[in-house]
């Protein structure tokens, strides 16, 4: 699917805008979907039955949009079968809209992966301290095993598919392999847990909702994540594509930006707090404006060689400027995306698992001075502050403080402390929180792009040529810097305000 504007501007001869506006807003879904997915997980479904149902649907979805291409149904609905506009029918069209809902539903299942294989795997923990050796010794290898071998044949399916010219194949081929999974769980003596209930008290939806207005500062985030998938990808897709003697694929810059994402929201520097959250979401603002700047030069660069070699109106044929020069700006990107999504769900989750404790800290502090000058009795982003403040590092011992980590997780018996597993499922609303922000922020590009347009018709056209796309940028690094200003002093100085953070009680 990341290669799903090519399909609609080379094949469905849509123009960029519209393009761009369906896979932002299948994007969008996406991301937006597993948030609500997760409380029908956790009330009504467990993982189990989520996983099958969203496997039939992705597996559904990808056979419906490998029918909707045109060398399949051609002689049926009486349309050629070339891979061109004309040969794009209604019963095509129909096909591809009803595949595209389908594949964001089994996408957005697929995040319940991870917590259905922690699920299946810490279950023999909770039988008590005698199968802590086995589960040591026999499944986590077998964990590391099944890891290595999912990488291994997702690494081979995008490597075929990204050099397989016929579109059907390439939507084929996902089809098969979902289908295979979802036969291969139905078939296997794995069986479904029960659902949890009533995960957060009232104190932490309290906190979740005073926390809201932040969100129209990190929006705009996922409005430039959204640029990689669209505008990037079809910019790559009409450059060339050699490196040295070797033809590869658009999954060259792809695939690092992927990497990239994965390792700023793996980092140490947010988990250890070395990096706090509000200068870790500030750091990927500034991120954000050096991306859209890299692109807007890179654009006009671009646009540049298509005047001199006369390709305005030659949209097939390939720019003479090689692809690599968009890989700074995938790199860029990348960085933006997993940095705002580490530092964000950091910045929530000591809202909703720390504020409620220091609010009542703070209430009571209150009762048992209620002479003290109000200025002695500090706020809860204050308190927060202090005890979510960098430390320095000591000489203790690493694997005592190992030792006693493990020691916290379990009870005196051995077993896995409920309430803990219960702040790991709210960690997990957190992360879908998050990734539902920035869905919103691949929904929202799609009204910006079109309110631009309004304004400065010239800047898209029909074709990427003929577009300038270096305005945008600009625009969007201009917008960014002023979301940026705005967002400091209020994550900063107002969310220290007992009065700012009233307003929200």
């Amino acid at each position: 699917m990341s290669t799903m504007i090519t399909y609609l501007t080379s094949v469905w001869k849509l123009n960029l805008t519209d393009a761009a506006a369906v896979v932002n807003v299948y994007a969008g879904a996406v991301a937006v979907m597993p948030l609500g997915m997760l409380f029908v997980v956790d009330t009504v479904i467990g993982n189990y039955w989520l996983i099958i149902l969203s496997g039939c649907a992705y597996t559904m979805g990808f056979f419906l949009l490998t029918m909707s291409t045109p060398p399949v149904l051609y002689i049926a609905t009486g349309t050629c079968g070339a891979y061109e506009a004309e040969c794009i029918g209604k019963v095509q069209k129909i096909l591809f809209y009803t595949a595209l809902p389908l594949i964001a539903l089994g996408a957005s299942g697929r995040f319940m992966v991870r917590a259905f294989r922690e699920e299946q795997l810490i279950k023999p923990l909770l039988e008590g301290t005698k199968k802590m050796k086995f589960f040591t010794l026999s499944v986590c290898p077998k964990k590391v095993r099944l890891l290595s071998f999912q990488i291994l044949v997702s690494t081979l399916v995008l490597g075929t598919t990204a050099y397989l010219k016929p579109w059907s194949l390439r939507f084929g081929f996902p089809a098969i392999f979902t289908l295979l999974a979802t036969i291969t769980l139905l078939t296997s003596t794995i069986r479904p847990h029960k659902a949890q209930r009533n995960l957060f008290t009232r104190e932490e939806i309290r906190s979740i909702l005073r926390m809201s207005p932040i969100c129209i500062f990190l929006i705009p985030i996922g409005v430039v994540s959204s640029l990689g998938n669209t505008y990037f990808t079809e910019q790559a897709s009409k450059m060339n594509h050699r490196v040295g003697s070797l033809k590869v694929s658009v999954l060259f810059l792809i695939v690092p930006r992927s990497l990239v994402r994965k390792w700023f929201s793996q980092s140490k520097y947010c988990a250890n707090k070395i990096i706090t959250p509000r200068i870790g979401i500030s750091l990927s603002m500034a991120l954000a404006i050096l991306c859209c700047i890299t692109a807007a030069l890179v654009e006009n660069r671009r646009l540049g060689v298509v005047k001199r070699h006369g390709l305005l109106n030659k949209p097939d044929e390939t720019v003479p400027m090689t692809m690599l020069w968009l890989l700074p700006q995938f790199l860029l990107i990348g960085g933006v995306s997993g940095l705002s999504e580490k530092c964000i769900a950091l910045f929530y989750t000591d809202v909703v698992l720390h504020w409620p404790k220091i609010e009542k800290d703070v209430d009571t502090q209150a009762k048992d001075k209620p002479n003290s000058k109000e200025k002695n009795i500090k706020s809860p982003m204050e308190q927060a502050n202090e005890t979510l403040k960098p430390t320095e590092k000591n000489d203790e011992d690493p694997n005592q403080a190992k030792q006693e980590t493990k020691s916290t997780e379990k009870d005196g018996e051995g077993h896995i402390d409920p309430d803990r597993a219960k702040q790991k499922s709210k960690r997990q609303y957190i992360e879908f929180f998050v990734d539902a922000l920035e869905g919103m922020g691949n929904i929202g590009s799609v009204v910006l792009v079109y309110v631009v347009g309004e304004i400065k018709p010239t800047w898209f056209q029909e074709t990427v040529n003929r577009s300038h796309l270096d305005n945008y940028y600009w625009t969007l690094a201009a917008l960014t810097a002023a979301n940026l200003i705005l967002f400091i002093p209020v994550i900063f100085y107002l969310l220290k305000s007992k009065k700012f953070t009233a307003l929200f009680a």
